[in-house]
């Protein structure tokens, strides 16, 4: 709020300086409101196997540099989170298992094999909470 007490709407930039090795995507599943208290937003939200960090991204003095392949991620691992508050519930996991060269599902005490589509496809009841990446170039 402003001095005046009005509601205003902000935004920020922030641009990435280096890119990291590994890339961890927070999903924002949660959400405080007025009326309800922390209420969980469960839209669906697609994400890909191989994901290309946009140079709109980058800082200035990077963003010039011919880095394409530091620029290109490859999806490892997903955290889902089940259940309606951010008080309670049941985290599982999808995770490339590279000796199989395929997913595995990880749901505490039980892991079966997955397939690809399985991961990157959003259901009612496996919303992705973190989203594990690694830039390709160090595969």
């Amino acid at each position: 709020t402003t001095k005046t007490k009005q509601e205003v709407e902000i935004s920020r930039r922030v641009t990435l300086e280096k890119l990291p090795p590994v890339l961890v995507l927070h999903l924002k599943r949660f959400v405080y409101e007025k009326t309800g208290g922390c209420q969980k937003l469960v839209k669906n939200i697609e994400y890909p196997v191989d994901l290309e960090i946009s140079k709109e991204l980058l800082s200035p003095g990077v963003k010039n540099k011919n880095l394409k392949c530091h620029r290109t991620y490859r999806l490892f691992a997903v955290v889902y989170h089940h259940g309606s508050s951010a008080t309670g519930g049941h985290y599982t996991t999808d995770v490339f298992q590279i000796g199989l060269n395929g997913w595995l599902r990880i749901d505490d005490q039980m892991v079966k094999v997955v397939n690809q589509y399985q991961v990157v496809k959003p259901t009612a009841d496996r919303t992705a909470y973190l989203l594990y990446y690694r830039r390709v170039d160090l595969l």
